[in-house]
């Protein structure tokens, strides 16, 4: 006798699983594993059972494996076409509709069911053989019952099975796939201080260019920037020594915020939390109504800027945005944020 191949250990898992998940089809003879021809020949002499047939009619090589020699099993596809052949049962449903039906059933059963699992032997898995719709055109199909003789085309579906392994055993070990190439990069929490004089990274602050918010947009964001007196300038960030914070009180900025004239916004702190490494928002806002649409470094006006009060009485850093309340067209409403400022105060040497 033959010894069990990948291709008939699949067929016979793939009528089982058939059996076990179709109710009318309870015996193996049922199912059938060959040529349409026969089983419609055997259905003469039971013409009150549904059955099933599995047709194999083409199987072909996926080639080797890139790493793989000669002695190494190779893998191919197999096609099967599955056809029903319904019963015919007195004063029951008609033939034509049991096809239909078990059509509908094997197709079910193998969407849920996609893998069939095939042994090398003692029970081992050697293989998992995906089973994937293999949709026919009619030149295809007639061209498959060509070769049945006289016998009238049934109603079949087809499936692909891969990948099967020739022969049947367990394949050679071999080494380990690169599974994924990459970088990944992350802050040190705990990293040292840094030295006196720093990283010798020379660096300066983000420059304010003139700024002009398009109001036409409805979804419109506001643009907000320090004003810095004392420099006569605009400014996104502000350093300064805890020595500048005053003795009691916060400490008090300005800020001019550009967007659509006369509309309300509010501006909202985030302050920095070393101890679980978090941004949080403070509890308190400031509303103010927008007085400019455009920032300009060459020419503002100190009096257009608000103030606000900065949420710090210690080393620390702190956010501040700018926000508005939209209402879109489907009734939804979304919060617009501005650009961050951010502020920082340090600890100076006495």
């Amino acid at each position: 006798m033959l010894p069990v191949s990948a291709m008939s250990d699949a067929a016979n898992k793939l009528r089982n699983l058939l059996l076990d998940q179709i109710d009318d089809l309870d015996d193996v003879k049922q199912i059938r594993i060959g040529h349409p021809k026969d089983t419609l020949e055997d259905m003469e002499k039971d013409k009150d059972k549904n059955h099933l047939n599995l047709f194999f009619y083409n199987v072909n090589y996926d080639g080797y494996p890139a790493d793989g020699l000669s002695e190494d099993p190779f893998f191919v596809r197999l096609h099967c076409l599955i056809t029903a052949v319904g019963g015919k049962k007195a004063g029951s449903l008609s033939a034509g509709e049991n096809d239909l039906r078990l059509i509908g059933e094997v197709m079910r059963v193998l969407h849920e069911q996609p893998v069939i699992s095939v042994d090398g032997g003692n029970n081992r898995e050697i293989a998992q053989l995906q089973i994937v719709p293999h949709p026919l055109n009619l030149d295809n199909l007639n061209h498959i019952w060509s070769t049945q003789g006289d016998t009238a085309y049934r109603l079949s579906v087809a499936y692909e099975m891969a990948l099967a392994p020739i022969p049947l055993a367990e394949a050679v070990e071999r080494s380990s796939l690169v599974g994924e190439i990459g970088t990944r990069v992350q802050g040190d929490m705990d990293r040292e201080p840094m030295s006196d004089g720093g990283f010798g990274i020379e660096t300066s602050a983000p420059v304010v260019h003139k700024v002009t918010v398009d109001v036409i947009k409805p979804d419109w964001s506001p643009h907000i920037c320090f004003v810095d007196e004392a420099r006569n300038s605009l400014a996104y960030t502000l350093l300064m020594p805890k020595s500048q914070l005053p003795t009691s009180g916060f400490l008090q900025l300005k800020v001019l915020v550009t967007g659509k004239l006369s509309e309300q916004v509010d501006l909202v702190w985030e302050t920095w939390n070393p101890g679980n490494g978090a941004w949080e928002r403070f509890s308190s806002s400031q509303s103010l109504n927008i007085n400019t649409d455009t920032i300009d470094p060459e020419n503002f006006d100190p009096d257009q800027a608000a103030d606000i009060n900065l949420p710090l009485q210690d080393k620390g850093q702190a956010t501040l945005y700018s926000e508005r309340a939209w209402e879109r067209p489907d009734g939804s409403t979304v919060t617009l944020r501005s650009n961050p400022l951010l502020v920082t105060v340090y600890e100076a040497d006495v």
